[in-house]
């Protein structure tokens, strides 16, 4: 679904230029006539690359149909999750404010089960829907667990482990997430889903909530590392904005199975920044 060379190589432009000072972010770097902004202005560059390819991209694919675009606002905000606790410590993610708030790891698990959960609501529903045996009544236990793939004991196990190893589960759940529901129609997101409210909301608000849910919780992580001191710096911000360009490149590439040559071709361009930067320093 997304060019993995190209993620992987705006993943370790972020990471080169993660702990740079704002004294390092002015050093001497020249693109084309650009000459005076200094290495901050790579940021720029990539990002605005990035918008290009997600506009040409997005202008040669056929429509998206409506869950997709869903799933690609949920894949942007994924992104910006990541951007969020990118290269923190486990150290620093079991760091609470204060006695009664949670560290990152534990927002971050918060994160991971709704996903987890979510999902499963929403496979419940488009089972019944489909087969056309759906009730208003809520899922069973035993359904829950078969929808979710994993028994309660390995759910528990899970959230409770070091930070990393939930960012590695949660990128397969995520990109397992937008294959599976990239297919819903626009008739099935009006159909009626059960949670634990008494609205039986429609799978469509499902579908939203895990963008939703995500924006909500990582807030909630950026006044957590403000509070412990670890307020992000230039480079962090602006990796977010980075890692939202890729967001809009890799929405339109969702139900796509074509890997774009153009998407390799930006990598290797972000690849010799890299280079230049790491020269630059």
């Amino acid at each position: 679904m997304f060019n993995t060379k190209l993620h992987q190589t705006v993943n370790d432009f972020a990471l080169t230029m993660l702990p740079l000072s704002t004294k390092e972010l002015e050093r001497t770097w020249v693109w084309k006539d650009h000459d005076e902004e200094g290495i901050r202005f790579a940021f720029f560059v990539t990002i605005q690359e990035l918008r290009q390819l997600a506009v040409t991209l997005e202008s040669e694919r056929a429509p998206p149909t409506q869950a997709q675009r869903i799933l690609g606002q949920y894949h942007t905000q994924y992104l910006d999750l990541g951007a969020t606790v990118l290269d923190l410590s486990a150290q620093d993610s079991e760091r609470a404010p204060t006695e009664s708030e949670w560290p990152v790891r534990r927002v971050y698990s918060h994160i991971l089960g709704a996903d987890i959960i979510f999902s499963g609501v929403i496979r419940y529903a488009l089972e019944g829907h489909r087969a056309g045996t759906w009730t208003p009544d809520d899922m069973s236990d035993e359904d829950e667990l078969r929808l979710i793939g994993m028994s309660e004991k390995e759910y528990k196990s899970l959230l409770r482990s070091p930070l990393s190893d939930m960012q590695t589960y949660h990128h397969k759940l995520h990109t397992d997430i937008l294959a599976e529901f990239s297919s819903i129609t626009d008739e099935e997101l009006d159909l009626p889903a059960t949670f634990w409210e008494e609205t039986r909301f429609p799978i469509r608000h499902r579908l939203h909530r895990f963008e939703a849910h995500i924006v909500q919780h990582t807030v909630q992580i950026d006044k957590t590392l403000a509070a412990i001191g670890l307020a992000p710096n230039e480079s962090k911000q602006l990796i977010r904005y980075l890692f939202a360009a890729l967001g809009q490149v890799e929405a339109a590439l969702i139900e796509s199975d074509d890997v774009p040559e153009k998407c390799n071709d930006l990598a290797k361009i972000i690849q010799a920044r890299i280079r230049e930067i790491k020269l630059a320093l």
